[in-house]
C-alpha cells in the first residue's frame, strides 16, 4: 500500500489542516513548537491536539520523563504522513526552471502551407540552443481552438482572422505579396502592368477557410477578373508548376526567396495594391504560464517575425 492511500485510509476523517498539524505535532514532539511552525497560536494547537485525539482514538503523545513522546501507532503513521504531505508539497511546487539545452520533447507547430519556408530557420535556431527538442510541423486544424486546447498543435502561426475565444495571439508582422514568375517568363523584364498581368493565367491555391482571395477580391472592386489557369492543392506545389510555365503566381515576399531561387524564378512587386495578410503567433491560454511552451514559442516568435521583416 502506497503511503498515500495508507494516510487516506487511516485519515480520511480529518482535513488537510489537521493533518499539517499533526505531522508537526509528531515531528516537533512539543505543542507549542509545532504551533509555531504552523502559524497557529499555542492553544489552537492544544485544541488542535484534543481534536485528532478523539478523531483517531489514540492519545498519539503522551508525557514521560518531562517530555512528550509517541504512542506506537503514532510512530506507524509519522513515516507515511510525512512522505504523503512531502508528495503533496511537490506537486504544487514551483516547476524546475526550463533549460533549453538538456531538453526532451516533441514540439508540434501548425503552418499554413504557404509558410513552411519559415521551417528550415527554425530547425537552425533549434539544433543551436536546443538540439533535444523535436519538431512536428502539421497543416492548420479545422478546429483551431480546439486543436490547440489538447496541445495538438502547441501553437500555430495563422492569420489574425483564424483567433477564437480561449486563444492568445502575439502580432508576428505582415505578408506582403508579389508576383513570381519563371526566369525567361515572356514578360521578361518589362514594366509589370496591371495589363500585362491579366494577360497571363494565375495559379491559386483553393483554401477552403470561407475567405475570399485577397487578390481576387481587390480586382473585384476595380471591376476585373483574372483567369484562374491551375487551382493548385499547396503553396508548394504552385510554385513548381510556375518553374515550368508561363502562369504567374502571388506569393508573400518575405518568405519565397529560397524557393524561388532554388527553382530558378523571379519575384517582382504587384500592378497593383494587395492588402498585406497580418500575422500572429497563436497558443491556448491552457498553456500560457508552462515553462517549455513559453520558451519554445519565444523563439518560434523571434524567427518568424525576422522573417517578415526581410520585405
Amino acid at each position: 500500500m502506497s503511503d498515500m492511500v495508507y494516510v487516506d485510509a487511516m485519515f480520511g476523517n480529518l482535513d488537510p489542516s489537521q493533518l499539517v498539524a499533526l505531522h508537526a505535532l509528531l515531528e516537533e514532539r512539543h505543542v507549542t513548537r509545532a504551533a509555531e511552525r504552523v502559524g497557529l497560536t499555542q492553544s489552537s494547537m492544544s485544541h488542535r491536539l484534543k481534536q485528532l485525539r478523539e478523531a483517531l482514538g489514540d492519545p498519539l503523545l503522551v508525557p514521560a520523563r518531562g517530555e512528550l513522546v509517541l504512542t506506537p501507532r503514532a510512530e506507524r503513521i509519522a513515516g507515511p504522513l510525512a512522505s504523503a504531505l512531502q508528495a503533496l508539497w511537490s506537486s504544487v511546487a514551483e516547476p524546475p526552471a526550463f533549460e533549453p539545452g538538456r531538453a526532451r520533447l516533441k514540439w508540434t507547430i501548425a503552418l499554413p502551407d504557404l509558410l513552411v519556408p519559415l521551417v528550415p530557420g527554425l530547425l537552425d535556431e533549434l539544433g543551436a540552443q536546443a538540439p533535444g527538442i523535436d519538431l512536428r510541423v502539421m497543416n492548420m486544424p479545422a478546429e483551431l481552438t480546439e486543436g490547440l486546447s489538447q496541445g495538438h498543435p502547441m501553437a500555430a502561426v495563422a492569420p489574425t482572422a483564424f483567433v477564437g475565444p480561449s486563444i492568445l495571439a502575439r502580432p508576428l508582422g505582415r505578408l506582403r505579396f508579389g508576383v513570381t514568375a519563371r526566369k525567361g517568363h515572356p514578360l521578361g523584364r518589362k514594366p509589370l502592368t496591371l495589363e500585362r498581368w491579366l494577360a497571363y493565367p494565375h495559379v491559386v491555391v483553393r483554401i477552403d477557410n470561407g475567405c475570399t482571395n485577397v487578390v481576387s477580391g481587390e480586382l473585384a472592386k476595380r471591376g476585373l477578373e483574372r483567369r484562374v489557369g491551375l487551382e493548385a492543392p499547396s503553396f508548394l506545389a504552385g510554385l513548381f508548376v510556375v518553374a515550368r510555365s508561363d502562369h504567374l503566381f502571388n506569393v508573400p515576399i518575405p518568405l519565397v526567396d529560397e524557393v524561388a531561387e532554388s527553382l530558378a524564378l523571379t519575384v517582382r512587386e504587384a500592378p497593383l495594391p494587395l492588402p498585406e495578410v497580418p500575422l500572429a503567433l497563436v497558443w491556448h491560454e491552457r498553456f500560457h504560464a508552462d515553462p517549455a511552451h513559453q520558451w519554445t514559442r519565444e523563439l518560434l516568435f523571434r524567427v518568424v517575425s525576422r522573417r517578415l521583416k526581410r520585405a
